[in-house]
């Protein structure tokens, strides 16, 4: 344990909760501390790890962390869900969890299950009787989950820990969900703690009247969503703390009946991947109407989805959803919303619907505090004319202090299926007027006798500012670790209404790339370019096996030579070590298709890029490979054959062309290679030459080889 806690002159236990956080290589433990809180006090933290500074989130709470020899203080004058934060960093936090209604006594009757303090294995509870109570007394850890079936007037409550750590993803079909409350009514859950479910955290599907108020929710697991509201009517969600793997509040209809009247308020959210607050995609009920979040802080989300949508495939018309009073902290490239309406793997209905009012009010984006990078653009993206999206209203936005005057100000991208699309400012806050950007290919990329590319790079700044100003902004050129562009933020001197253009120079190897500008300013827009680089495979050369952490496998020499592929490289050399070759011939790319994605887009750092029906577009609704290939079935439509080498022989291998399955007159062909080695083994993402995170399954970053005098770059 890193912390020791002291309050009211004794030591508090400290806990550790399972949780998975970016970058994705292995689980990690998260201390909290739970106690009971009676009047204000002041509450002294011990850390093993030397600090230098400390940060308590929510910021709305407005506690603010003494530092004094090695010491931390926090005066907690109420009982308020804290996140404790030392040396810029969210990796070694302290969850504090003061309960006001801790120490009570336990509840008495006939119709009590009660789990006193101690281990306990449950397996599957069910209650199917009518007022019921279950009651997790303090310190009761509580092995399994508990189906509330067909029941009214049930309460499920206590300051103990139901569990599901010991059920592993293999026995999903049957221990899915640590609460799953279906066709139940006048149902409170409260107090409560739910780790490590096996699935959604918290189901409550066909039900009326519910009330979820002070729960608990750490989910360190894929779909380890936080509250699930399924087909369900009255259903108020407050006082909950989540940090899930998954998303934190949502909102289904899984041929439930309708969804009306869900509230969610005064939550405290952590995303370690997806998404805070989102409506869908299920969405199988004739209407999903008045839905609210209300008074919500989201702490940390790093991966650049949306922090609040509405994602819609199915035949429910989704009317009147407000997001109102919002503080986003750390949320590096997110998207502030996203309204689509678009088929996907979950969507069952055979015709879509509508999404009609949604209104954003008093929307705060606070920074971790201020931004790291820009953020992505908003969108509202309606199907057709039948199946659109209309009145969405945005009041009262404040980006890291100023408020934008408009839609373009704010980044959003509204489509010909959305109108009546609205952006009000505040009326007493400084506004924020855009700088436009845009990036381009200013010096065309042409090859050097190593195999390298020689090129150059443009970003075109126009300011909209009514005076003078400067600006601070960079090249960011995805995958990171191939280019050769400086990050470091330049500034620049904008005058109103002229154009102000940087240039970078640029060495790359072949391969895909994605260059966008970035800044630490919200009135600069986000902009970028994408573009190819292919391997002239007669010329031959090398490329380096790097990831994005910088981490190398060593080079790779290719060329092709009397209908065969020729490799040389360390690998090669290496018992126990291989060379996989993914080999696919091109096909021409459909709309919807994804163009590019690399590791990074799995961390936030650049989205994905996919074709578009106006073009390439920016597809921030695919953040990991099983997105692009079985979500949204977006990779290429083409064959990929795998071929494996062997390592421990004398470093060289020579592949028929055949073997890959590329025919004898072929002029071009997709390649890919992976190299495994112990060093590497376990990573999330392969160690790959052109950087693809899922080479088995999808085509979309193989390089374009060439074999012959064709073009090498597009």
């Amino acid at each position: 344990m890193n912390y020791q806690v002291t309050w009211q002159g004794a030591e508090l236990p400290v806990r550790t909760a399972s949780v998975y956080p970016s970058p994705y290589r292995a689980q990690g433990a998260m201390e909290y501390i739970q106690f009971p809180w009676s009047k204000a006090e002041r509450l002294r933290i011990h850390s093993a790890i030397p600090v230098e500074s400390a940060v308590v989130r929510p910021m709305s709470a407005g506690i603010s962390a003494r530092v004094s020899d090695g010491v931390i203080e926090l005066e907690l004058d109420r009982p308020v869900k804290l996140s404790l934060e030392i040396n810029g960093s969210a990796q070694n936090n302290l969850l504090i969890l003061p309960e006001e209604g801790m120490g009570a006594p336990a509840p008495e009757g006939a119709n009590v299950i009660c789990f006193a303090a101690g281990v306990h294995t449950a397996d599957i509870l069910t209650i199917d009787r009518n007022d019921t109570t279950v009651y997790l007394d303090e310190g009761a850890y509580v092995h399994g989950k508990l189906t509330l079936s067909h029941c009214d007037r049930v309460t499920v409550c206590g300051y103990g820990v139901l569990s599901m750590e010991r059920y592993p993803y293999e026995s999903r079909p049957v221990y899915a969900r640590c609460i799953d409350a279906v066709g139940c009514r006048n149902l409170v859950i409260r107090d409560i703690t739910i780790m490590d479910s096996n699935d959604w955290s918290l189901r409550v599907m066909g039900c009326e009247d519910v009330l979820v108020d002070n729960v608990k929710i750490f989910g360190c697991r894929g779909n380890s969503d936080g509250v699930d509201v399924c087909g369900s009517r009255r259903v108020t969600v407050q006082n909950v703390f989540t940090r899930v793997w998954d998303d934190s509040l949502v909102v289904k209809a899984l041929d439930t009946g309708d969804v009306e009247d869900v509230t969610f308020r005064r939550c405290t959210l952590w995303n370690d991947f997806a998404r805070p607050m989102e409506v869908g995609v299920e969405l199988r009920a004739d209407r999903v109407r008045r839905v609210k979040f209300e008074d919500i802080d989201v702490l940390h989300m790093p991966t650049g989805y949306p922090v609040m949508g509405i994602h819609h495939g199915d035949r429910a018309v989704v009317s009147d959803v407000a997001f109102e009073n919002i503080r986003i902290e750390d949320a590096p490239g997110a998207q502030l919303f996203d309204l689509r309406i678009t088929p996907s793997y979950w969507n069952r209905d055979t015709k879509m619907g509508c999404i009609r009012d949604v209104l954003f009010r008093n929307i705060r984006v606070l920074g971790a505090p201020g931004l790291t990078q820009l953020m992505s653009d908003s969108r509202v993206e309606g199907w057709d004319e039948a199946h659109d999206i209309r009145g969405v209203t945005v009041e009262n936005v404040n980006l890291c202090g100023k408020t934008p005057v408009s839609a373009e100000a704010l980044g959003i991208r509204a489509t010909p299926f959305a109108r009546d699309v609205n952006v009000t400012p505040h009326p007493e806050q400084e506004p924020l007027h855009s700088v436009e950007t845009s990036v381009c290919v200013a010096k065309e990329f042409s090859p050097r006798p190593d195999g390298m590319y020689e090129g150059e790079i443009k970003i075109t700044l126009r300011s909209c500012l009514p005076a003078p100003v400067e600006k601070e902004v960079w090249l960011r050129l995805s995958p990171e670790t191939d280019g050769g562009c400086d990050p470091e933020p330049e500034r620049v001197l904008l005058e109103p209404g002229r154009e102000c253009v940087l240039s970078c120079p640029l060495v790359l190897a072949p391969g895909s790339y994605l260059a966008a500008v970035q800044s630490r300013d919200p009135e600069i827009s986000y902009s970028w370019t994408f573009f190819r680089l292919g391997w002239n495979l007669a010329h031959g050369g090398a490329r380096r096996f790097v990831n994005y952490w910088g981490e190398s496998a060593g080079p790779v020499r290719m060329r092709v030579k009397a209908n065969a592929l020729e490799l040389e490289g360390p690998v090669l050399r290496e018992k126990g070590s291989s060379l996989v070759l993914y080999a696919a011939m091109p096909v021409p790319c459909e709309r919807g298709e994804a163009v590019f994605s690399a590791e990074e887009t799995d961390y936030g750092r650049s989205p994905a890029i996919l074709n578009g029906a106006r073009g390439l577009e920016a597809a921030p609704q695919m953040r990991c490979p099983l997105e692009i290939t079985m979500v949204f079935r977006a990779q290429p439509k083409t064959e990929i054959v795998t071929y494996t080498v062997e390592g421990g022989g004398d470093g060289t291998a020579r592949i028929p062309l055949a073997s890959l399955g590329i025919p004898e007159n072929a002029r071009t062909f997709w390649l890919e290679i992976e190299a495994r080695t112990p060093a590497f083994a376990g990573r999330r993402c392969p160690m790959t030459l052109f950087r693809s995170p899922s080479p088995k399954t999808s085509a979309h970053m193989f390089c374009r080889c060439v074999l012959g005098t064709e073009e090498d770059h597009e």
